[in-house]
């Protein structure tokens, strides 16, 4: 028998194990693997105290119409409350942005800014540059910690 954790049917082998639902050959191979691995008893027993709580669980009855609501939401097709209000809201932020694009495109008074390289006269330190690479490879790794 595979161990539970090393098999990608591991997962579905346990649930059919604690429901009783595993054929009787592969019971006796998962019995004879628990005796030996307490890496998968231990999940056994893990699934074990989850069925044990959910049958201690308290069932509630449901409304006599709950059926014919949930079958009515399914029918929607998955409409969301918010979407009509969103669709309605919708032009005005568009509006705008298109009022802004056209005050930005056509204001004759705006000036075209100088570049950079006009009004800086660089000055490149190897050693300064050198420093900040470092500095940032340090940072890096406190960063991803956040």
């Amino acid at each position: 028998m595979i161990c539970l954790k090393n098999s990608t049917q591991g997962a579905e082998i346990l649930v059919d194990y604690c429901a009783g639902a595993l054929d009787a050959i592969r019971t006796a191979e998962l019995e004879a693997h628990l005796r030996e691995c307490a890496s998968c008893r231990n999940e056994v027993e893990a699934q074990r105290e989850v069925w044990n709580a959910l049958d201690v669980w308290p069932l509630v009855d449901v409304s006599p119409s709950f059926e014919t609501r949930l079958e009515a939401r399914i029918a929607e097709g998955g409409k969301s409350w918010w979407r009509p209000t969103w669709s309605r809201w919708l032009p005005v932020p568009a509006a705008a942005a298109a009022l802004a694009a056209v005050l930005l495109i056509w204001n004759p008074g705006l000036k075209q800014p100088a570049s950079v390289s006009d009004k800086i006269d660089v000055k490149i330190d190897v050693q300064q540059v050198q420093q900040a690479l470092d500095d940032m490879d340090l940072l890096t790794p406190v960063g991803r910690a956040l």
